[in-house]
């Protein structure tokens, strides 16, 4: 009886490491993908809005008002770099493919858009981000700087998981 209590207990062990390995390691494989594709989606469906109509675009990075790219050319070189950025950085999110760098360049443009909002926030100007051409409304400027940081925190999770199963190969 002590033989077959001891082999329960060591199953019951490598049954609870298997229920480990499943849970964290695939847990996380599914949140990683989960997030890769949703930040993906949101800077790939922003990007394409915005590269339909640039010359919007160019009005909405100069209401802004922040200097440099409240006035030409500055504003027009922002409103054409940026859109096509942020499919680029999409496409990589989806494909794998310059993953760091895009995870990188996603944070980076993300805390520019907080530090931006949070600007014509605490002026108190009321104007159209133009985020989204127009085509989805994200609120005040308190629901979209809740959103920002939702893609902030995705970018963060995102590039720690990287660097963290980097070191384990």
């Amino acid at each position: 009886k002590a033989c077959s209590e001891q082999q329960l207990w060591s199953e019951l062990r490598l049954l609870n490491s298997v229920r480990y390995t499943l849970m964290v390691k695939w847990g996380n494989v599914v949140i990683v993908l989960v997030l890769r594709v949703l930040l993906a989606l949101t800077f790939l469906v922003f990007g394409a809005v915005k590269m339909i109509d640039p010359h919007s675009f160019v009005q909405n990075v100069s209401n802004f008002q922040i200097s440099p790219f409240d006035r030409a050319p500055y504003d027009m070189w922002l409103a054409y770099f940026l859109p096509p950025l942020e499919v680029v950085v999409a496409i990589s999110l989806l494909s794998k493919r310059w993953l760091v760098g895009a995870l990188l360049i996603s944070a980076g443009m993300v805390l520019a858009f907080m530090g931006a909002i949070g600007s014509v926030w605490a002026r108190g100007l009321n104007i159209d981000c133009g985020c989204s051409a127009g085509t989805v409304s994200l609120g005040g400027y308190s629901t979209h700087m809740l959103f920002l940081s939702g893609m902030l925190g995705a970018s963060v999770y995102l590039i720690i998981d990287h660097l963290l199963s980097f070191e384990e190969t």
